[in-house]
């Protein structure tokens, strides 16, 4: 009979995207999260945390993948001329997503 944890890892778990982020990220993130919290107190906006938390766990993943800042910078050489904005590709991708 084998172990099961007594608390499964929610990879959408503040702690756990800490864990990720690289620390430079830390303060955008808990600025971000505490104004989430403090949005999720009202049910009806309850999934914006989630969305939150399920944004900055992607993000930790990007920002911590090795070469990524030497990605960023190319990326930002070369320009966005060819850019799609995002609301054409993805399914609703509203204005409150620029810039995050």
């Amino acid at each position: 009979m084998s172990a099961h944890p007594a608390y499964a890892s929610d990879p959408d778990d503040p702690i756990e995207i800490l864990d990720v982020l690289p620390e430079a990220y830390h303060a955008q993130f808990l600025t971000e999260y505490a104004a989430a919290v403090d949005g999720a107190r009202h049910p009806e906006h309850f999934h914006q945390l989630q969305e939150m938390l399920r944004l900055w766990r992607l993000r930790a993943g990007a920002y911590s993948s090795p070469g990524y800042a030497g990605r960023l910078a190319a990326a930002l050489e070369e320009g966005a001329a060819d850019a799609i904005p995002a609301a054409r590709l993805i399914p609703g991708w509203s204005d409150e997503h620029q810039g995050q």
